[in-house]
């Protein structure tokens, strides 16, 4: 107890020194007494914190209800963060897809030359091998088809590669 009461003693008087130089740097100007009376509500506070926390209890209720809302709030919520958190993973899904057949469908045109080649790709939607390639289709006039095949297995260790004459 005496050296919490030590310790109290000390930080007023730490503060109090540090508030007079403060005043003592300050330039002679109208600014000087709104410093004067910052520092002097601050030391007021420092002197009055410990007393104000004998008689305050209920900042623990304060705290106690602010988790409790949070809490609440993220439950009600986990409905539509499920919701949501599909929708983004479908979102990303077809947007990998869409960029991943433009890739490849511009790669096999420019590769073998012919305008006459698209690629379509399924994925998996199942979460233990969410997003992984299920089969590629090489659709269009394909006469160098086993070629593109070849060449997609190769580079990309694909399996399941068709192709589909249109």
């Amino acid at each position: 107890m005496l050296e919490a009461f030590s310790a109290y003693i000390k930080n007023i008087a730490v503060f109090t020194l540090f508030a007079a130089f403060a005043e003592l740097l300050m330039p002679e100007n109208n600014f000087k007494k709104y410093l004067s009376l910052v520092m002097g509500l601050l030391l007021l506070t420092a002197v009055l914190k410990p007393m104000l926390l004998i008689f305050q209890r209920g900042t623990d209720l304060e705290l106690q209800t602010i988790q409790k809302t949070v809490s609440l709030w993220a439950e009600s919520n986990v409905g539509v963060n499920t919701a949501q958190k599909k929708w983004n993973d479908e979102m990303i899904l077809d947007i990998y897809k869409k960029e991943l057949e433009q890739k490849w469908t511009e790669e096999l045109q420019n590769k073998f030359h012919t305008d006459a080649v698209s690629v379509l790709a399924e994925f998996s939607q199942e979460p233990d091998n969410y997003g992984e390639i299920l089969s590629v289709s090489i659709v269009g006039e394909c006469e160098k088809g086993e070629e593109m095949k070849e060449y997609m297995k190769n580079k990309y260790d694909i399996e399941g590669i068709l192709i589909e004459d249109s």
